[in-house]
């Protein structure tokens, strides 16, 4: 699918910075405050997460020449997903854990989180799952397998920051 990514200065001044960030949102009807994620997408402005990997998904079953991002397993896609949101705002919990098993499971079966093909469970963990790799219990051979497949992956490899310091 086409599109335009534009990278977002949220802490200094010049090029995109949080003062343009606030002129999309405000487009869009939304209360300013220079949050992202952002997308417009048409006439539409969206700016939460979970919303957001779900218009793309819905795009990528009619746009000429897109992958569908929608799961195989789409029951296994929404309980991964919620699992996810879910999370206490801390590095280490028991939740997390199990969101881990949960993933290294999925991931015995089939190549994705959700099924045999990249899908919207795997926008929406990855970030997260790439913050925390180096906490995945070392018995989790599966879901390691899977971290190390997805990061030869040019689409997910582009997408990798150095440095998430203001992240937990």
């Amino acid at each position: 699918m086409k599109f335009e990514r534009v990278d977002v200065n949220l802490y200094g001044s010049g090029g995109f910075d949080k003062s343009q960030l606030k002129k999309v949102e405000a487009a869009g009807n939304l209360n300013p405050k220079g949050y992202i994620p952002v997308m417009s997408i048409g006439d539409e402005v969206v700016r939460e997460s979970s919303v957001l990997v779900e218009r793309v998904a819905e795009m990528s079953t009619t746009a000429s020449g897109a992958t569908s991002l929608l799961p195989d397993h789409p029951s296994r896609a929404k309980d991964l997903i919620a699992a996810c949101n879910a999370l206490p705002k801390s590095d280490r919990s028991r939740e997390l854990t199990a969101l881990m098993r949960q993933c290294d499971e999925s991931c015995s079966t089939t190549s994705f989180l959700a099924g045999d093909t990249f899908s919207i469970a795997d926008c929406c963990l990855l970030p997260f799952l790439q913050r925390v790799e180096g906490d995945i219990p070392s018995d989790a051979t599966h879901l390691k397998a899977y971290m190390k497949r997805v990061h030869q992956t040019p689409a997910f490899a582009s997408t990798i920051v150095s440095s998430w310091w203001w992240w937990w």
